[in-house]
């Protein structure tokens, strides 16, 4: 009987610690969601975002350019790039336009190719002066897709094959890991499960940090 009641104590403790030390050990990040769920999520809420900041490095066709915008929920974006080739340019667009202003280094670096009268009209008259640029210039689209919103997080979605990984920290912010074919995404843990970074390699890559916020 005494056997019987020491087994029975045995068993209830080891559950005790068996209990205590599952309550130590860290809990998933979005338990029952793939990877590829957590990551079109992510893009969701950013979106959804009244105002998310980017910032770091896009690359089109293997040059890169320096990025730092603020862009709206409604679509609406401002900020500086920073073209490798040469010069800084600010860009505002609205809802129906895309407005850019080269400063001289980058006038002379996007005129250099030109047969020079045309170069020195297109100095005097893009020198220091907003200029409208519709969606369809191809000469434009690498600079202006960066400030389309939908644009700018399309590729981000149905991402094949993606895994979460291991916990992390972004900026004071815990993220969870999302591996991809494609690159390394950081997804926030706490709080709105924004974007906070992503990673791409390639002729197209991009390093790139997201910070949104709600109303």
């Amino acid at each position: 009987m005494h056997t019987a009641h020491r087994l029975i104590a045995a068993v209830a403790l080891t559950g005790t610690a068996a209990f205590g030390l599952t309550g130590c050990l860290p809990s998933e990040p979005f338990p029952g969601r793939p990877g590829s769920r957590v990551l079109n999520d992510s893009v969701t809420a950013l979106r959804g975002a009244s105002t998310f900041t980017v910032s770091g490095t896009s690359s089109s066709q293997g040059v890169p350019t320096q990025v730092n915008l603020s862009i709206s929920g409604t679509g609406e974006c401002k900020g500086t790039l920073s073209a490798r080739s040469g010069g800084n340019i600010e860009v505002v667009r609205t809802r129906d336009h895309t407005f850019l202003r080269g400063d001289e280094a980058f006038v002379l670096a996007w005129t250099q190719d030109v047969p020079e009268e045309q170069a020195g009209r297109a100095r005097k008259e893009m020198s220091g002066r907003w200029m409208r640029v519709e969606a369809s210039d191809p000469s434009m689209k690498g600079l202006t897709s960066l400030c389309d919103r939908d644009g700018l997080l399309r590729d981000m979605y149905s991402i094949p094959e993606a895994e979460k990984g291991a916990l992390t920290e972004i900026d004071g912010q815990e993220a969870v890991t999302v591996n991809t074919l494609q690159g390394v995404f950081l997804v926030a843990t706490k709080g709105e499960p924004f974007l906070l970074k992503a990673t791409t390699s390639g002729p197209n890559a991009i390093d790139l940090a997201f910070t949104g916020s709600r109303p």
